[in-house]
C-alpha cells in the first residue's frame, strides 16, 4: 500500500468520509492499520475496524507493561487525547480516583489469564472530565495457539448510566413514599379504629335503652354511618398492606362451598329488602375441598356480591363457581342491576373509583374494587367485568387453586338460609309488586308493606309492571292508575292476559281519583279492589291482607275529595305523625326530603306546561302525595286543578296555577328539616 493510497469504506453507516493515508499527519492510522493486520484483521475488516464509530484498541501483550498498539479515531474522540500521546502507553493513563479499584482487579486478572471480560469503568478524558466507558476485552490468538493482542472495544455510557441511576434514584424515593404512606395509613387506621369501636360500642348501648322513635332513628343513623366508617377504614388497612407487600396469602385445605355459603348469609337481608333472588351454583366437576386463601376469596366474593346487590333494584344477583379449562377455578357474580358504562368500566379497578351512588344514595370511597383485583392477583388469579348499562353486570375472576384429593364434590346449589335473610321477626308470607310513579308514594308504601313483613318489588310504569309480573310469581299487584308509558287500566288488562297464576295475580287498584265511575272502570279493567290515596297504614294492609287471603272482594265506594277551603289546615300534624309511626323510626326525614324536592320539581312543570292533559297527570299524582304528609290546602288545591284540567276550565287552571308556587313554599316550610324557599320560579 503506497504512501498516497486513498481507500474508500465499503458501507456508510456510521463511518467516516474516505481515508487518505500520507507521509504526513495520517502516517500513525497506516502504521495502525498494519498492526491491525499484524493481529490477523486485514483487507476490508481491518479498515472497518479503524473506521468504526465505536472505540477500538489494540495492546501487545508480548511487548513491556502491554501497552496500546493501536487505537481508532472513535476513541480518540471519546478520551480526547491524540494518536501520539495514547500509542505506547498502558491503559491505566484513563484511571483516576474515583475509578472503581475492584472493576481494575478484576481486568488484571482477566490480563494474566488470557480471558474476555466485560466492565464498566469510571474513566478520565483527556481534560479531566470523567466517563463511565463500557469495556469489552478480548485475547486475540493466533494459528498456532500464542496470544498476539487484547482487542478493547469501548463505549461512552455515561449517559444511559446516569439515566439508570438516575431512575434508581427516582424508583427507591417512589418506595421510600409509598413506605411511609403505607405506614401512616396503618397508623391512621389503628388510632382511628380504637375510638370508633368506643363509639360503636356506646351507641349499641345506647339503642338498648328506653328511646323515643326520633332518638331510636337518630340512635339506627350513628350506628350505620359508624358501621360505614368502619368498613372505609378496613379498606384503607387492607390497601396500605398489599401496597407494601405485607399482606399474606395462606394456603390452607378448606370446603369451596363455606365462603360462598357465608358471603350469601351476609348479604341475605339487603336483597331480601328488595325482593332480589339470590343463589349460587356450583359446578360438579370441582372438588368439595381445595387448598388456598378461603378469607381472601371470601373477602372478593363479598365485595362484589355486596355491590351486585347495592346496585340492583329487581331481578337477581347469582354466584356461579365454574371448573375453567386450564384447571383454575372460575368464579363469577352475575346482577340485573343498572350496569356501568363503558367510560366507569375502563378505569373500575383503579383506587378510588367506582359507580354511582344507587338509589339509596349508598356509594362506597372506591376502594373495594381496586382491593379486589390486587388480591386475586397476589392469589395468582385475574378480574374482570362486563356490562350492558340498563341490563346487568358480571364480575368474574379465577384462581388457581389445588384439589384436595378424594374430597368428593360440592353442594351443585346454595341458598342463603331463613335465619340470614330475615334476620328479624319473620316476614308475612306475601310478595308484592308496587306499581307506583310518584317516588314518594313509592317510598311511602314499600315502607309500610316492608315493615309490616311484606317482600315488595318496584315497578315506575305499566311497562315495568306487566313485564315483572311476566317473569316472576307475586301474591299481589297493587296498581297506581295514572302512570306514564302504559297506565294501571292498560297494564291490568296486560297482566290479565297472561298464562297461569301470572294472570290471575289479585290486582288492587291505588287513585287518588275520586270521580264516579273510577271504581267500576277498575272492575272492568279485571282489578280485584280499589283503594283512594292518600295512603293510610290501617287501610292498605287490611287491604293487602283481605287480597292476600280471601277471594277477590268487591269494590268498596271511596270518598270523594273535599273541595278546597279555607278551612283546610296546611299542614295536619297528626298525619305526619301517623305517617312516622307507619314508616318506622329514621325514615320520614328522608322521605320528606323527597317530597319536598319532587314537589318543587312538578309545580315547575306544571307551570311550564301548555298542555292540560300533562298538567292534570302531575296534579293528580301531588293530589296523593300531599294528602300522605297531611298537607290538606295543597292537596284539595291539586285536586281542583285536576278537575279544571279535565272540564276544560282554562280560566280555572291558569288561576289555580298562579296561586300555587305560593302555597307551596308555605306549605313546604312547616314541613321539619325543610329549608326555608325563595320562592318558585
Amino acid at each position: 500500500m503506497s504512501p498516497s493510497t486513498r481507500l474508500s469504506p465499503t458501507t456508510s453507516d456510521g463511518l467516516p468520509p474516505d481515508i487518505v493515508f500520507d507521509s504526513g499527519g495520517n502516517a500513525w492510522l497506516k502504521g495502525a492499520l498494519e498492526t491491525v493486520a499484524a493481529a490477523g484483521f486485514d483487507g476490508p475488516l481491518a479498515l472497518a475496524i479503524a473506521a468504526a464509530p465505536t472505540g477500538v484498541v489494540i495492546a501487545d501483550p508480548n511487548l513491556p507493561d502491554c501497552p496500546l498498539v493501536f487505537v481508532n479515531p472513535a476513541f480518540t474522540q471519546i478520551t480526547g487525547y491524540k494518536p501520539d500521546e495514547i500509542l505506547g502507553r498502558n491503559c491505566r493513563f484513563l484511571q483516576g480516583p474515583r475509578s472503581e479499584r475492584d472493576t481494575i482487579m478484576a481486568l488484571r486478572r482477566a490480563i494474566q489469564k488470557r480471558e474476555a471480560i466485560r466492565v464498566e469503568l469510571t474513566n478520565y478524558r483527556r481534560n479531566g472530565t470523567r466517563f463511565i466507558n463500557e469495556l469489552r476485552m478480548s485475547p486475540v490468538f493466533d494459528s498456532a495457539g500464542a496470544m498476539v493482542a487484547f482487542v478493547g472495544i469501548q463505549h461512552d455510557v455515561t449517559a444511559r448510566v446516569k439515566a439508570e441511576r438516575t431512575a434508581l434514584a427516582a424508583r427507591r424515593a417512589a418506595d421510600r413514599a409509598n413506605q411511609e404512606k403505607s405506614d401512616f395509613l396503618a397508623f391512621m387506621s389503628h388510632e382511628i379504629r380504637t375510638p370508633l369501636h368506643g363509639v360503636m360500642g356506646t351507641i349499641s348501648l345506647m339503642q338498648d335503652t328506653a328511646l323515643d322513635a326520633e332518638q331510636r332513628a337518630y340512635a339506627d343513623t350513628a350506628a350505620r354511618c359508624a358501621r360505614t366508617m368502619l368498613t372505609t377504614v378496613d379498606e384503607l388497612l387492607d390497601l396500605s398492606r398489599i401496597e407494601a407487600g405485607k399482606l399474606a396469602i395462606h394456603n390452607d385445605p378448606f370446603n369451596l362451598a363455606d365462603p360462598v355459603s357465608q358471603v350469601l348469609d351476609l348479604v341475605a337481608p339487603a336483597a331480601a329488602e328488595k325482593g332480589l333472588a339470590l343463589s349460587a351454583s356450583i359446578d360438579h366437576q370441582l372438588p368439595a375441598r381445595v387448598i388456598g386463601d378461603a378469607k381472601r376469596m371470601q373477602q372478593v366474593l363479598m365485595n362484589l356480591a355486596d355491590n351486585a346487590v347495592k346496585f340492583t333494584s329487581r331481578g337477581s344477583v347469582e354466584i356461579r363457581l365454574a371448573a375453567l379449562p386450564d384447571g383454575r377455578l372460575g368464579i363469577a357474580v352475575t346482577d340485573t342491576g343498572v350496569g356501568i358504562p363503558p367510560a366507569i368500566r375502563a378505569r373500575l379497578f383503579g383506587r378510588f373509583i367506582g359507580q354511582e351512588a344507587d338509589s339509596n344514595g349508598r356509594a362506597g370511597a372506591g376502594l373495594g374494587l381496586a382491593i379486589c383485583k390486587r388480591l386475586v392477583a397476589l392469589m395468582g388469579g385475574q378480574i374482570a367485568v362486563d356490562s350492558t348499562p340498563g341490563k346487568g353486570s358480571t364480575f368474574f375472576f379465577d384462581l388457581p387453586l389445588e384439589a384436595v384429593p378424594e374430597s368428593g364434590t360440592p353442594p351443585s346449589r346454595l341458598a342463603p338460609s331463613a335465619e340470614a335473610a330475615f334476620p328479624a321477626a319473620p316476614l308475612a308470607n306475601g310478595r308484592i309488586l308496587l306499581a307506583e310513579d310518584g317516588k314518594v308514594n313509592q317510598l311511602v308504601a314499600a315502607a309500610i308493606l316492608r315493615k309490616a313483613g311484606y317482600t315488595v318489588e318496584l315497578a315506575r310504569d305499566g311497562a315495568e309492571a306487566v313485564a315483572a309480573a311476566q317473569s316472576s310469581e307475586f301474591d299481589l299487584v297493587l296498581m297506581d292508575v295514572r302512570m306514564p308509558l302504559l297506565d294501571g287500566y292498560a297494564a291490568t288488562r296486560q297482566i290479565r292476559e297472561l298464562p297461569g297464576r301470572h294472570g290471575r295475580v289479585p290486582i288492587i287498584a291505588m287513585t287518588a281519583s275520586a270521580m264516579p265511575g273510577d271504581a267500576e272502570r277498575c272492575v272492568e279493567a279485571g282489578m280485584d279492589g280499589h283503594m283512594s290515596k292518600p295512603i293510610d297504614k290501617i287501610a292498605l294492609l287490611a287491604a293487602v291482607e283481605a287480597a292476600m287471603n280471601t277471594k277477590p272482594r268487591r269494590v268498596r265506594a271511596v270518598a270523594p275529595v273535599p273541595e278546597p277551603g279555607a278551612t283546610v289546615p296546611l299542614l295536619d300534624r297528626e298525619t305526619l305523625e301517623e305517617l312516622r309511626s307507619a314508616v318506622g323510626p329514621g325514615r320520614l326525614p328522608r322521605l320528606i326530603h323527597v317530597f319536598s324536592e319532587e314537589t318543587r320539581a312538578r309545580v315547575q312543570r306544571m307551570i311550564a306546561s301548555d298542555d292540560p292533559h300533562r298538567i292534570e297527570d302531575e296534579a293528580h299524582t301531588l293530589l296523593a302525595a300531599a294528602g300522605t304528609f297531611g298537607c290538606g290546602a295543597l292537596r284539595d288545591a291539586a285536586a281542583a286543578l285536576e278537575r279544571a284540567c279535565r272540564d276544560g276550565d282554562a280560566a280555572a287552571r291558569q288561576k289555580l296555577l298562579a296561586l300555587m308556587p305560593a302555597l307551596v313554599d308555605r306549605t313546604l316550610s312547616l314541613l321539619p328539616g325543610v329549608p326555608v324557599s325563595r320562592g318558585l320560579r
